[in-house]
């Protein structure tokens, strides 16, 4: 009987144990998967994508001071079932998180990410030293509060908003300044741009008004080749576009504005140039115009008089002549 009662109590002590390891095993699991916070990208979602409403990579920098979370993913987003339909799914601390979406990064470097203050990303760097253009990124910026214990906070990054500016040149009358210069003459557009940004800090990102880039070096430019269109703007004949940073901003350098200036070559069919104007984008006091995100400045050149515009409706630039890495549906800035 003493042993029926000894092994009978052995038993249920085995019992608890065991018990105890499986519910302590099921309470680690679930605080590790749990999810209190997400960002939904539409254009991921593979029940709303389709061939003009989609992206191909979303990037997202989660900060707490130090980089909290980083996820990168592309298309077709099938990294689980959440992702298929674009939800990104995230555990964080208690606080503020500044949150960093990107969409369309190839052809950009990100470093120094692990600190807020020195995350940045910044354009590749050609051979020769000159600087290539960005493309079409699209972003998005939030600072949800995360509360613990709270309620499941959802950001959605729509993708809709460019954070590149850019700078489209109409031209008219250009045989006055050399009869040379011809659309059937002119075989190629080369631009070398300076006083243009370089560099991005994400912690500079905020709105479409207050966004400024920064640069690494004063003598920082960009050369840039283009393709000439015909019928671009209003009544004049030929015109070209690019993508820029936002204007940079040199309070570090100790200087105020630099305008952007662009010289612009236009080259024959064997690459010598027929023509070289030189173009400084500043008001009609000569004050540098600052190029801000998703924003459009229209340079028009009329013979020998040239004029800069900022277009309200970024469409009155042809928009048959969009780049086709360009998804987006309409203009902006970023938006929380």
């Amino acid at each position: 009987m003493t042993n029926i009662h000894k092994y009978t109590g052995s038993f249920y002590i085995i019992i608890l144990l065991t018990s105890l390891c499986l519910l302590s095993s099921c309470t680690y699991d679930y605080f590790e998967d749990e999810t209190n916070y997400v960002v939904y990208v539409p254009k991921a979602d593979v029940n709303k994508r389709t061939e003009t409403y989609k992206v191909d990579d979303v990037r997202i920098f989660i900060y707490n001071t130090d980089l909290e979370k980083d996820r990168y993913s592309l298309h077709p987003f099938e990294d689980n079932a959440r992702t298929t339909v674009g939800n990104f799914n995230f555990k964080l601390l208690p606080g503020l998180h500044p949150v960093h979406c990107f969409s369309n990064i190839n052809g950009v470097d990100f470093s120094d990410i692990q600190s807020y203050t020195t995350a940045k990303f910044a354009l590749q760097k050609l051979e020769d030293g000159y600087y290539k253009e960005p493309p079409v990124i699209l972003s998005d910026y939030t600072s949800p509060l995360i509360r613990f214990p709270g309620p499941l906070v959802t950001d959605t990054a729509w993708f809709e908003h460019k954070y590149v500016g850019r700078i489209c040149v109409a031209i008219k009358n250009l045989q006055n300044v050399d009869p040379k210069l011809t659309f059937d003459n002119i075989k190629k557009i080369e631009v070398l741009a300076s006083g243009v940004g370089t560099v991005q800090y994400l912690s500079n990102i905020s709105d479409s008004i207050n966004t400024r880039s920064s640069r690494k070096a004063a003598d920082d430019v960009m050369r840039l080749t283009t393709t000439l269109y015909q019928n671009p703007f209003q009544d004049f004949d030929l015109g070209f576009e690019n993508y820029y940073l936002p204007s940079p901003d040199l309070s570090s350098e100790g200087n105020s504005l630099e305008p952007i200036a662009l010289q612009i070559n236009f080259l024959d069919a064997n690459n010598n140039i027929i023509k070289t104007l030189n173009v400084d984008v500043v008001d009609s006091n000569y004050e540098p115009i600052i190029l801000h995100m998703a924003e459009t400045v229209v340079v028009t050149i009329d013979g020998n008089n040239i004029q800069i515009l900022r277009l309200s409706d970024p469409l009155d630039w042809n928009p048959n002549i969009e780049t086709g890495e360009d998804n987006t549906p309409n203009g902006g800035g970023t938006e929380v």
